[in-house]
């Protein structure tokens, strides 16, 4: 959704015309921005559940090769080392960790519950909160503690809480990707990791992109 910032009520407005105050709004790239809400639940969004998996899985192999240079390094008969993964059973035993290890993860990721994500994107850059159905359990999941100070009331009545607050300025954007199929922008910073994803409804998704690519300019790719 385009809309207008009015800098006296500090409010945005759907039109040129301040829909608190009356006052025209000076149309310019500070004072327009686009601004949606995206629902979703993160056991069923791909990139956050195959994004827990791959940790898990580059966990495992870690301490598989640690165990492995210890073997090697500190045991005095050096081939139990290039035996160890066949004959001592820490291989089968690894794989029931990890099948166990996934569906500990399957369980958070589905207490968690739905997510709420507010994104805005201005002049500046790309900001995003996201807002849950305060429960203990929901907070447990999530290993936040439960805040009542930070629990609010939307315009509908109902309560909702904020666990987590991003902001990525434009000019530290290394990369951008646009994901049509999957209605997904993807930003990365210099790190080369996922810093933001943006969830934009598919209708909207061709609208978004020519707002996103004249401010990152040479970065952005599709």
């Amino acid at each position: 959704m385009y809309v207008y910032y009015c800098k006296k009520c500090k409010a945005d407005s759907a039109t040129p015309i301040c829909e608190h105050c009356g006052t025209p709004i000076n149309v310019t790239a500070q004072t327009t921005r686009v601004k949606w809400r995206h629902i979703r639940t993160p056991l069923g969004d791909s990139p956050t559940v195959l994004g827990a998996f791959r940790t898990l899985a580059l966990t495992a192999i870690i301490l598989l090769l640690i165990m492995f240079l210890g073997e090697l390094i500190f045991s005095p008969d050096k081939r139990s080392a290039l035996t160890m993964f066949s004959q001592s059973g820490i291989l089968p035993l690894s794989f029931v960790v990890l099948l166990a290890g996934c569906a500990v993860i399957c369980l958070i990721l589905g207490l968690q519950g739905r997510e709420e994500m507010h994104f805005v994107l201005d002049a500046k850059g790309a900001h995003v909160q996201t807002w849950i159905t305060p429960s203990h359990i929901r907070c447990l999941a999530r290993f936040i503690p439960y805040e009542a100070y930070n629990i609010a009331t939307d315009q509908e009545g109902n309560q909702r809480m904020l666990v987590g607050e991003c902001h990525l300025l434009w000019q530290d954007v290394c990369r951008c990707e646009f994901r049509r199929h999957a209605c997904r922008i993807d930003l990365y910073r210099p790190s080369g990791f996922r810093f933001m994803s943006l969830y934009p409804q598919r209708e909207e998704m061709g609208f978004i992109e020519e707002y996103i690519v004249p401010k990152m300019k040479q970065l952005a790719r599709k």
